[in-house]
């Protein structure tokens, strides 16, 4: 039994290896391609959905004024979905702002108020809570000289990492915008859009019949339907932005959910996209977006068990057991492994260790540099402790799942 388990778990291990491995071949990839960046600056409608930003809605606006993308070309419309705090007192101190109201409709509701009301061909959407670097608006609408493009999506960095949450989600997040860079970099195509920084071609838009209310992530939905209508969605790598995250756990654990079983949905609901002929983005995004369902079920047993099987091999003194379970929850596991390679010889554990550990280390440094992030005492720690951050997604994602009972049919829309 115990051979059978440990067989398992190098199979388990080796799947997630593989993937960690697609994604690091990929980076390097894309470091060694140059693209030519051809001028586009049409006219724009900046649409925000804004409900109870009182804190938020004006530090938005303003770093949209701060633009280095002619102001002239900008039409700025914020939709606010109802809200009862100070909200409206601050939008209507702004000039050059269009404001629609709405009774309290949720977020779609409010970007297809916003968008149908808007008079340019390219629409950009940000989250209320969202602020731009300068050159974001002009990064984000370089991709469309290109015909064949219907969306772009940008990259969020972390604004409110002071806290320990923050600062994991922080990490977490730069490891997104590389994984998601790397994929459109290489196949000039994406899966993946940010609900709180994208822009559309209005056309595009229009023919999928704009955004929908059947599925909990109505930003990977518009990506799928887009690609269903033959349009090519791209992350613009140079487009940044910064937003706010949850600093509470059950804050962290809605918005989890959200994204999960809305993503699940959504695949779910345009599953005719997934072939063998698929964008290589799309195929990805199926193929893993299921196995870390499957994976969520079967992770927190074997790891449960892999600390118990070794266990009793590092629990003379109280020192020893410290050591023991500081190693397997820090970065500090791979470098022992190299460390005792002398005595315990190589095997597929220590590749898989060593190298999962090398590898993700270098692709969250490489975020860091490129979305203007620093290597801080602060972000150097989350990097260091990722690996148990990840076992609380996991959870979340298991709990997820088993709340919402995926598996009836109810629970897809068709």
């Amino acid at each position: 039994m115990k051979d059978l388990i440990m067989l398992l778990s190098s199979v388990l291990f080796g799947i997630v290896f593989s993937f960690l491995v697609i994604i690091f071949g990929l980076f390097v990839i894309s470091k060694f391609l140059k693209k030519q960046e051809k001028p586009f600056k049409p006219n724009i409608s900046i649409v925000i959905p804004a409900y109870n930003e009182e804190k938020n809605i004006q530090e938005c606006l303003d770093s949209i004024s701060n633009s280095n993308y002619p102001l002239s070309k900008i039409k700025v419309i914020v939709v606010d979905d109802g809200s009862t705090d100070s909200t409206i007192k601050i939008l209507k101190k702004n000039k050059n702002l269009k404001i629609l109201r709405q009774n309290h409709l949720g977020k779609v509701e409010a970007l297809n108020y916003g968008a149908s009301k808007a008079s340019n061909e390219f629409i950009v959407t940000i989250d209320a809570d969202t602020i731009l670097d300068k050159n974001c608006i002009r990064e984000l609408l370089i991709p469309f000289a290109d015909s064949s493009i219907g969306a772009t999506t940008g990259n969020n960095n972390v604004r409110n990492k002071k806290s320990i949450l923050g600062t994991f989600q922080n990490v977490e997040y730069h490891l997104s915008n590389v994984i998601r860079n790397s994929f459109s970099s290489v196949f000039n195509s994406g899966a993946w859009i940010s609900g709180s920084l994208a822009c559309y071609r209005k056309k595009a838009l229009k023919k999928i019949r704009y955004f929908k209310k059947d599925t909990m992530a109505e930003d990977i939905d518009v990506a799928l339907e887009m690609k269903k209508e033959g349009y090519t969605t791209i992350t613009a790598p140079k487009a940044i932005g910064h937003t706010i995250v949850p600093v509470k756990f059950k804050d962290l654990y809605r918005q989890r959910v959200r994204w999960w079983i809305g993503t699940l949905q959504a695949i779910f609901k345009n599953r005719s996209l997934f072939s063998i002929k698929s964008p290589v983005p799309i195929l990805f995004l199926y193929i893993t977006h299921f196995w870390w369902t499957f994976f969520a079920f079967i992770s927190l047993p074997i790891i449960a068990y892999q600390i118990y099987y070794w266990m009793p091999y590092n629990t003379q003194t109280l020192l020893s057991s410290t050591s023991y379970f500081f190693r397997w929850f820090s970065l500090m596991g791979p470098v022992y492994v190299l460390y005792k390679i002398p005595d315990y010889g190589i095997s597929l554990y220590s590749i898989f260790g060593v190298l999962s550990g090398i590898m993700t280390s270098i692709l969250t440094v490489a975020g860091l540099r490129m979305f203007n992030d620093r290597a801080n005492t602060k972000n150097l720690f989350a990097i260091f402790f990722y690996f148990p951050y990840t076992i609380v997604l996991n959870i979340i994602i298991l709990i997820s799942l088993l709340k919402h009972r995926f598996w009836e049919k109810s629970f897809y829309i068709k």
